[in-house]
């Protein structure tokens, strides 16, 4: 074995934001939140050794560090489909089908594109990188777990995680972010850095070993 002893503070990646303040910054994330991210998401997505994920994201977002380490680090198969296969699609519903995939991540433009046509294997679906329509995800949760899910870049992905049960999200206006992750705090603030009384808009702010 290699002789290189990694602790949970050293650097795992960087990985430069989008620039929406028009300049991009590399934001240096630890072994510790990637760790923290893969056994969060394991529980909370039911993932086990019979588990095949797909990795559908391309390796300059990260999202795609959350469907490789949560693959690898439950046991489970991490499938690779070529370009044509990862097009959303008729060419993307037909390799989920014929990989069995059981877990999957899309953006809903993505889960969009796709048939509405039942997909057996499927058993968890995860939409992240913008808001869902409820009348996309009312679709695609009749059948499976269906879960909404929320981090900036500087979080190690994803911060939040919620579950939307079918019944649930069949008359509402907007999907729910859902709770932090383990290790993982919330606060909504306000201006002052106050905490804000319930109902009260205020800014987000996010704590915890994955930022």
């Amino acid at each position: 074995n290699p002789d290189r002893p990694v602790s949970p503070g050293h650097l795992a990646y960087i990985i430069y934001t989008s620039g929406s303040t028009g300049k991009p910054k590399g934001v240096a994330l630890s072994h510790r939140g990637l760790a923290n991210l893969a056994q969060a998401q394991i529980q909370s997505f039911g993932l086990r050794s019979e588990s095949r994920v797909l990795q559908f994201a391309s390796f300059s977002f990260d999202a795609a560090t959350s469907e490789i380490v949560m693959a690898l680090c439950a046991g489970a198969r991490l499938d690779l489909p070529n370009a044509e296969q990862r097009l959303p699609g008729l060419s993307l519903w037909r390799h989920l089908n014929e990989a069995a995939i059981t877990h999957l991540t899309l953006p809903p433009t993505a889960l969009a594109a796709l048939p509405q046509i039942a997909a057996p294997a499927l058993e968890g679906l995860i939409v992240a990188g913008e808001p869902c329509p409820p009348a996309l995800a009312s679709f695609w949760s009749t059948s499976r777990r269906f879960f909404n899910a929320y981090g900036p870049t500087e979080t190690t992905v994803c911060a939040t995680i919620a579950e939307c049960a079918h019944a649930s999200i069949e008359e509402a206006t907007a999907l729910p972010i859902g709770r932090p992750i383990a290790n993982t705090q919330l606060y909504v603030l306000d201006r002052h850095h106050q905490p804000t009384p319930i109902g009260i808009p205020g800014e987000l702010h996010i704590g915890g070993v994955g930022l």
